[in-house]
């Protein structure tokens, strides 16, 4: 039992090592692109192709079907006369949704036939990427490397410790019956151990279990911590950003949109969503953005009446926009209770983790 439990150990850790230095490796490649791409020459290129596409499911007996909405933006351009095509609008970000309200703000942004500037590699003119620099985009799939990499990191310095104290137990129940068989033979009155580890099959089961719940807890406390910390930091800063006036364009909710739906109920997105247009330097700018929280909907059937008759198609609205990146928006600024869900539950799941693989782990294998 002992073997299997290392080598399952052996498995998890090479599964999240492959997985995680996959991640990093294809995030640190977003990273190095996204600071070349600052110097990158440029070229003209024509939005061929958007459009988006409702895949409604089917209800189930006893469920209820579902419908989710993507965008499909393809940018054609030329270098050398040779054609290619992107659909990266930063390198991290790329052009397409399964929210309605994000697929219909991607049409808004990159209407079919407009023309855009396409930034390239000059050495691997196929890649090329519409928005240049630096992005915070740019740095996610290296954060899920580390969703991946930590974990594995936990269990090669936990694990030695759980086999080399579980196996002491074993070995000093076979040291001790070696040493009853030795004191029967020499005529001496054998002490005989009282017994084998109580459930080591057992416990080691729930070792493995327990561990599992620590990678898991300690996977999603990454990620939830840094998406929750990002949306608090620009909450925080979005107080100080300039405003100019917009409107909204599109609104999911109470009206018939392009794609000639009208409150799909099965929408996963079921809460208020819209677009709005502001101007910037004398730019169009479209975002979706109310305000910089995690959970939407949350006041119920009441809350989504009052924001969809607050921001209906044609309401006059302010505002706030990054004035590093006017396409960054909000319209309710600052932070708001719900900014501390997702930083909350990271601090928690890092903090079970941490519990499991620092306390509750050892005193299990020493138990």
């Amino acid at each position: 039992m002992l073997k299997f439990t290392v080598a399952a150990g052996l498995l998890i850790v090479g599964l999240l090592m492959a997985g995680g230095l996959w991640l990093f490796t294809k995030g640190a490649r977003n990273v190095q692109r996204a600071l070349a791409s600052r110097s990158w020459p440029q070229t003209a290129g024509t939005v061929v192709s958007s459009k988006t596409i409702r895949t409604a499911t089917a209800a189930r007996r006893g469920g209820s079907g579902s419908v989710t909405f993507s965008t499909e933006t393809v940018v054609r351009y030329k270098v050398e006369g040779k054609e290619y095509t992107t659909d990266t609008v930063r390198f991290g970000q790329s052009l397409g949704s399964d929210d309605k309200s994000e697929a219909a703000l991607q049409r808004f942004r990159y209407p079919e036939g407009q023309a855009v500037a396409v930034f390239y590699d000059p050495r691997a003119p196929w890649v090329g990427v519409l928005k240049p620099g630096l992005h915070g985009g740019a740095f996610g799939l290296v954060i899920a490397s580390l969703a991946l990499l930590i974990p594995a990191a936990l269990v090669l310095m936990v694990g030695p410790i759980i086999v080399r104290d579980t196996g002491s137990q074993s070995q000093a129940f076979e040291d001790s019956v070696k040493q009853a068989i030795q004191d029967a033979q020499r005529g001496l009155k054998p002490a005989f151990p009282e017994g084998p580890p109580k459930d080591v099959a057992g416990d080691r089961v729930m070792m493995i279990v327990t561990t599992g719940f620590g990678l898991v807890a300690c996977g999603v406390g990454i990620l939830a911590l840094s998406a929750g910390v990002q949306r608090m930091w620009r909450g925080n800063a979005s107080l100080s950003w300039p405003t100019t006036p917009g409107v909204v364009v599109m609104a999911s909710k109470g009206e018939t949109d392009q794609e000639g739906t009208t409150d799909d109920t099965s929408d996963s997105a079921w809460y208020a969503r819209f677009v709005y247009r502001y101007s910037v330097a004398g730019v169009d700018h479209f975002n979706n953005l109310r305000r910089f929280a995690q959970v939407e909907g949350g006041g119920g059937a009441q809350e989504v009446g009052r924001l969809a008759t607050r921001y209906r198609k044609g309401a006059k609205v302010t505002v706030s926009y990054s004035p590093s990146d006017p396409d960054v928006a909000v319209l309710e600024p600052g932070n708001s209770p719900d900014n501390f869900w997702l930083p909350g539950i990271g601090v928690v799941a890092l903090s079970f983790s941490a519990l499991v693989f620092l306390l509750i782990l050892p005193s299990m294998a020493r138990g």
